[in-house]
């Protein structure tokens, strides 16, 4: 290949992969290649992107210059959902990291690292999106695919949390001993009190588990998820054995609790989980993913993800108490990766000063937050 007289920086080198959409690619010929890469799994599936319907779809695969698909990832766009005033969309990857062919030397893995991102990029400015997303999960590929230090050499923003992974080839005594005391007498006391597990049968209980769901979100400020997006996910993967939906119910029969988790290729993904309020004491919740855990190592998986479980100073208050709660069922402490970058030039500064100054109101009303205890404290033993 001739380079133009020009000089040319390896920036702008191209590398020797074509971007094909997936949609070109077609439906049998992705799906073909997502079953055979080790480093893809459900959320690569045509049937998740159809099902989870998470926007304007721009996934898209690498073929080589023999014509040879060597890597795909699962891409959409849509509005950002934090920036309800003005359109502003933004590109996201759905929890799935670039899946590539099996049998890859590293060197061609590297290249399609290169690759992938920087045609990203170009999609992102192409369809006029504010920033790019990504979600680097647990499950395959994992939380290193594509290298955080190319995503770095980008000017991606990168944070790491850490999650939780139960490996499911213990034994179930040596499962049941990971688990935290408060866990343990939760289980037990919920199984006295006759508070009973069941597995969905029909869109019923589905919608069932969708109402407790928000009726979550709603307490701790979120916003729930569309009508109809958990019975569409349930309709559309279930029949497959890649979707669940556990429902605790107490001894009267009144639903508590339920938890929707994800099966493919022997791992299983904590997926969603929602609670009545008023029946919180139940611990109909903690005996779900009890009995979610026991169900995927009695069908043969090898891995339960449980998610992200970030520390009390990388998020607010509410979601550091749901990754309290899972951190309780044990498990062996791995990394979940966030990478953002914006396309537009100025905001990834703002973005920074932002994250400062709120960073810095968080420790001033916890400086303030400790000096009322110990002023409580001191006037406590003045008292006495």
């Amino acid at each position: 290949m001739k380079l133009n007289e020009r000089s040319v920086s390896s920036e702008e080198i191209v590398h020797p992969f074509k971007i094909v959409p997936r949609t070109v690619i077609g439906t049998s010929a992705w799906d073909r290649f997502v079953q055979e890469s080790s480093e893809a799994w459900l959320f690569h599936t045509s049937r998740w992107q159809a099902a989870a319907d998470a926007g304007k779809d721009r996934s898209f695969g690498l073929v080589n210059g023999s014509g040879i698909l060597r890597a795909v990832i699962t891409l959409h766009s849509e509005r950002i959902p934090q920036i309800r005033q003005v359109p502003l969309r933004g590109i996201y990857n759905g929890r799935s990291g670039l899946a590539r062919a099996a049998g890859m030397a590293e060197s061609e893995k590297a290249e399609l690292d290169v690759a992938a991102v920087r045609a990203i990029q170009h999609i992102g400015r192409c369809s006029g999106a504010l920033l790019v997303n990504w979600e680097l999960a647990t499950m395959a590929p994992g939380p290193d695919v594509p290298a955080t230090s190319v995503l770095a050499r980008f000017g991606y923003e990168i944070r790491t949390f850490p999650a939780k992974v139960v490996d499911l080839t213990q034994t179930e005594a040596a499962l049941w001993k990971e688990y935290r005391k408060g866990c343990k007498s939760t289980v037990k006391k919920a199984q006295r009190e006759g508070v009973c597990v069941s597995c969905a049968k029909d869109v019923a209980d589905v919608e069932c588990f969708s109402a407790l769901h928000a009726e979550t979100m709603r307490s701790v400020g979120a916003r729930p998820r569309p009508a109809g997006y958990f019975t569409r996910l349930w309709n559309t993967l279930s029949p497959a054995g890649h979707c669940e939906v556990l429902l605790a119910r107490l001894a009267s029969g009144t639903p508590v609790a339920g938890i929707m988790t994800m099966n493919w290729k022997s791992a299983t993904y904590y997926h969603a989980a929602g609670s009545a309020q008023e029946h919180l004491d139940a611990g109909g919740n903690t005996l779900l993913v009890h009995e979610a855990i026991l169900r995927s190592r009695a069908r043969g998986d090898l891995t339960f993800h449980l998610g992200p479980t970030p520390r009390r100073e990388q998020v607010d208050e509410k979601t550091y108490l749901v990754g309290r709660f899972k951190n309780q069922f044990g498990g062996l402490e791995v990394p979940w990766r966030t990478a953002s970058l914006f396309l537009w030039p100025g905001l990834a500064r703002a973005r920074r000063v932002a994250r400062s100054l709120q960073q810095a109101l968080k420790d001033k009303k916890n400086v303030e937050l400790t000096e009322m205890k110990l002023a409580e404290s001191k006037a406590g033993m003045d008292q006495t």
